[in-house]
């Protein structure tokens, strides 16, 4: 593989695979990660890739695998670890609920993955979903390695406002928010910033001295990654490009005390802007969670709620419940956020 494109610190012992001659049957893999929880911090990698042959379903090969990472990760006395599931194991500490925000709704409609609702016509729902084709945010721009310090030190800040959450080091922020623009394939991840440009003075100053700018202070980011989806029974289109938000960050929900109503103008803002951008960039449709701030805008930007549930489990590991975001109707809440701040690509 090309170790460039692997999250930092990876081990090649913690990619498991079963294969029958040259066919690979089933695998699981397990990347390093800290993970805090509330106020500790603990060693658990996370697991985030299961997959066994269509054939071979039914045949006890996930307890096999899920065994063996299990003591693999036990080898170098790391005895905790982070997964999610879309099934209800003993115990979740946690569970949000799936988003769907239409950008593409007609090849969703046709593709059967959005339904027409009673007494409207497929031509109305494509115009209520209707974007602008130009972003509205001052200083939003594509990120720059030039970025990443300033914005680590956000994301670190407005994650510290919730109970379940990644510790990034430096080069993992790099690694998981950097677009690699001359990796092979597609790309993967996609992030913007918003920059507030230094004082006139410097610029003009700069500007007569021939030399660069200094960069500005970074008020915002947000991300988003693209996974596809094969569509089966249809003759038209072959997959679904979704794009499913990943971190953003935030100066305006830092400040104490907190000021939600400003916090929830400033998200609404971003994530506009991030489905425009994904529409730029021929996405079907944007996916979200309920996990953090996601309740102050999603039905704002016209998500629809999912029939999917992502339960998070911590094995191990004792905690008391995190908030998912949704209540036990797996309805959302007006004015409450969810603790989760943990999104797995």
């Amino acid at each position: 593989p090309n170790r460039s494109l692997l999250s930092p610190g990876w081990r090649k012992e913690w990619h498991v695979g079963i294969r029958s001659g040259n066919t690979l049957c089933a695998f699981i893999s397990a990347i390093p990660t800290n993970v805090r929880v509330r106020n500790n911090v603990i060693q658990a990698p996370e697991v985030n890739f299961l997959c066994i042959h269509k054939k071979l379903r039914g045949k006890r090969l996930a307890p096999v695998l899920i065994k063996e990472i299990t003591r693999r990760i036990n080898l170098d006395n790391i005895w905790q670890a982070i997964y999610t599931g879309g099934i209800v194991l003993p115990r979740p500490v946690s569970t949000c609920r799936y988003f769907h925000r239409a950008l593409n709704w007609m090849k969703l409609y046709e593709v059967g993955f959005s339904p027409c609702p009673p007494n409207s016509k497929p031509e109305f729902q494509a115009r209520r979903y209707k974007l602008p084709t130009q972003t509205s945010t001052a200083g939003l721009r594509e990120v720059e390695k030039k970025d990443l310090e300033q914005v680590q030190d956000l994301l670190e800040r407005y994650l510290k406002r919730f109970e379940l959450t990644p510790v990034w080091t430096k080069e993992e922020v790099e690694h998981w928010l950097l677009p690699k623009r001359d990796a092979p394939g597609e790309q993967v991840v996609w992030t913007y910033v918003v920059e507030v440009s230094s004082s006139p003075f410097i610029l003009t100053i700069a500007v007569f001295l021939q030399t660069q700018s200094p960069s500005g202070k970074i008020t915002d980011f947000f991300s988003f990654y693209c996974l596809e989806s094969s569509v089966i029974q249809s003759t038209k289109y072959s997959s679904i490009k979704a794009a499913y938000l990943f971190y953003y960050a935030t100066e305006a929900g830092l400040g104490q005390p907190e000021d939600r109503i400003l916090l929830k103008k400033r998200l609404n803002e971003l994530i506009h802007d991030a489905l425009i951008l994904a529409k730029r960039h021929n996405f079907d449709v944007f996916n979200a969670l309920s996990l953090m701030d996601n309740p102050l805008f999603l039905e704002q930007q016209k998500f629809g709620p999912g029939d999917g549930q992502l339960h998070y489990y911590l094995f191990n590991y004792r905690a008391n419940p995190i908030h998912g975001g949704v209540n036990k109707r797996n309805q959302l809440e007006d004015g409450v956020s969810s603790g989760v701040g943990f999104v797995m690509l």
